[in-house]
Parts: C-alpha cells; structure tokens; sequence
C-alpha cells in the first residue's frame, strides 16, 4: 500500500497508527484482511511488523539514500528480516557484504 497526500494531512500519523507506534482512540486497523487489536503481544506485533514499512520522507536528513538504487533501498528490510530470496546482484557497498 502507498499512502499519498497534501502536507499535513496526516499520513505520519496513519502510518504510525497501522504500525501501532501510536495507539488509535476510536475505529479498528486491519493489515492484510486481519484486525490487529490494541492488546496484540509485543511479539506478535514485532512478527507483523517485518510485513510493513514506513518510510518517513525527510529532505534534510535525506530519507532515502541517492547512493541506493530503488531496488536496494526495497530490498534492504527483506534481506535484514530474511524474507526475501532470489537473485542476488553481487554488488558490494562499503561495510555490507
């Protein structure tokens, strides 16, 4: 999903409040056909998460990194949280292997 819209609008906070970062007043959030409840175990949230993404656009610190390719930047959580196989470009960048 893409979440797209004016400044201000509130897409932080939707973002944060699928991810439960924030806890909702009021309505119900569903992921993937599934309600996720505000009582759901840390784990069970910390599992749910790897399915998700948020990615937080911030100019000034450059959110996204212009050295990475679209691929890489999609690909990096996939590889970190071991989700994700296939080909492998074989391209090194400093400190990763």
């Amino acid at each position: 999903m893409g979440l797209v819209g004016e400044s201000g609008c509130g897409k932080t906070t939707v973002g944060r409040l699928i991810l439960r970062l924030l806890e909702a007043t009021s309505g119900e959030i569903f992921f993937d056909g599934k309600n996720i409840p505000p009582a759901l175990p840390k784990q069970e949230m910390r599992e749910l998460r790897k399915e998700m993404q948020i990615i937080f656009q911030d100019p000034p610190y450059g959110s996204l990194n212009p050295r990475m390719t679209v691929g890489d930047i999609i690909g990096e959580p996939l590889h970190i949280h071991k989700l994700a196989r296939g080909r492998r470009t074989g391209k090194k960048e400093c400190g990763r292997s």
